[in-house]
């Protein structure tokens, strides 16, 4: 095979064999529309999220008065271009025939070798184990009940070790209030795995309760102490602010794993395990912007903020109290308002793999009515299983109604002059030739010297 230099690609020799176990005999155009839709939508994620903080960035530092010389509009349009998705199909599919993999058939199209069927069929009950192995060890409500549990254990631990070391008292009772978490969290394993979720639901309520009238009853007293000046000063600051760095991170990777799994599975216990997730986030910072200022004698600041972060706490316990009162009554949970951590972006990254597979539509099929987009995107998107995504409930067509939001899709590409209407006709641009050019052409050619 000719040498075509060095190329930006994961390795997609895998994913390829899978598809074309699937689906037969595939044209490279075929192959190409599989690996879109399995990549596209997860590079979008990253477009949007970049686009995200770009856009808050400029917006703080117009607030203080800072002009850039360079527009947030003409920025990331410079941005997209430079870090399009770049994999070279051709390549790979090439470097498949040469390891006998696969072959081109009398149709000029791609086809498994028996070596090939052997390689895919393998790879296919690896993907079936792996999923087994990671449904079953992490998003079950069952196994994320257990893992909270394991999590919470080694949080107290750490926290009451450095708070006895460090002799701060945030921390002891920040510790004190992991390890009643812990046991919170056996019940709630407990509950879920005897089917007694609701059981756990309110023993996360309680545990908020309590959580806030200690934090807030330590944040009155620590108060009180600094006007008498008889509070002591924290003898480790540092590792203070050590061990709660490393809280604040756990907890906030338990509000996304709860969160997404009790979202997933319909679990309300678990939904309420991440709201008390997200309160330790702001515990733990709360008991780090103490510790900093500790080291200048202010020894008043994280009580103050840890009474508000107390306030925080029983009003999300008066809210998830409400939640289950209507579980009770047999009203039926609305999950959706519990939003997942960048489940925004999730969406927005959606929209944007639809929009790109229009463009594409109308310079590769020749289709321009709405009725013709709308079919395209139902047969690409609705009809694919794709591994990874269809395996962990990532697909982008879930419950997307095309033809519903058809205008949403279409209107952003319209103001961006990537197509214009002709009667019933949408017809591509300069500037969508050169997008959709740029994306495709780096997806089968692209290379870098």
């Amino acid at each position: 095979m000719k040498e075509v230099g060095k190329y930006r690609c994961n390795n997609f020799k895998k994913y390829i064999l899978m598809a074309l176990l699937k689906g037969g005999s595939l044209s490279l155009k075929e192959v190409e529309k599989r690996t879109f839709v399995f990549i596209y939508h997860f590079h979008g994620f990253g477009y949007n999220l970049h686009e995200e903080v770009e856009k808050r960035v400029f917006s703080f530092l117009s607030r203080l008065g800072y002009q850039p010389k360079e527009g947030y509009s003409e920025r990331m349009k410079k941005w997209r271009e430079k870090h399009e998705k770049q994999i070279n199909l051709q390549l790979e599919c090439e470097s498949l025939i040469e390891q006998g993999m696969l072959k081109i058939n009398e149709e000029n199209r791609y086809e498994l070798t028996e070596r090939g069927r052997k390689e895919a069929e393998k790879s296919a009950k690896e993907m079936e184990k792996t999923t087994i192995y990671i449904r079953e060890k992490l998003l079950s409500p069952i196994a994320a009940a257990r893992n909270t549990f394991v999590a919470d254990l080694f949080l107290a631990v750490i926290k009451l070790l450095a708070g006895f070391l460090s002799a701060s008292v945030g921390l002891i009772a920040d510790g004190a209030d992991a390890a009643v978490d812990t046991v919170s969290a056996s019940l709630v394993w407990a509950g879920i795995k005897f089917k007694k979720e609701f059981l756990g639901t309110l023993i996360i309520i309680s545990m908020m309760f309590i959580t806030s009238i200690s934090v807030g009853y330590e944040s009155i007293t620590k108060i009180i102490d600094a006007t008498t000046s008889t509070i002591s000063p924290i003898s480790l600051p540092y590792l203070v602010v050590a061990v709660e760095g490393i809280a604040l991170v756990v907890a906030a990777i338990l509000h996304f794993y709860q969160r997404y799994v009790g979202k997933s599975n319909g679990n309300l216990a678990l939904i309420s395990q991440s709201i008390d997730s997200k309160n330790h986030i702001y515990v733990a910072a709360a008991v780090i912007i103490g510790a900093i200022f500790s080291v200048f004698g202010i020894h008043f600041v994280d009580a103050l903020i840890g009474a508000f972060v107390a306030t925080r706490i029983l009003i999300d316990g008066f809210e998830l109290s409400k939640e289950a009162l209507s579980s009770i009554r047999g009203e039926e949970t609305d999950f959706s308002k519990y939003e997942i951590p960048l489940e925004r972006h999730w969406h927005l990254s959606k929209l944007e793999t639809f929009r790109t597979w229009i463009l594409y539509s109308i310079r590769e099929d020749n289709l321009n009515t709405k009725e013709e987009l709308i079919n395209s995107l139902e047969r690409t998107f609705k009809s694919n299983y794709i591994s990874i995504p269809s395996d962990f409930r990532f697909t982008i067509d879930e419950e997307f109604d095309f033809e519903k939001e058809f205008d949403c899709l279409i209107k952003p590409l319209l103001k961006e002059k990537f197509i214009i209407k002709k009667g019933e006709s949408f017809i591509l641009t300069e500037d969508g030739k050169s997008r959709i050019a740029r994306i495709f052409k780096r997806i089968k050619y692209s290379q870098i010297k």
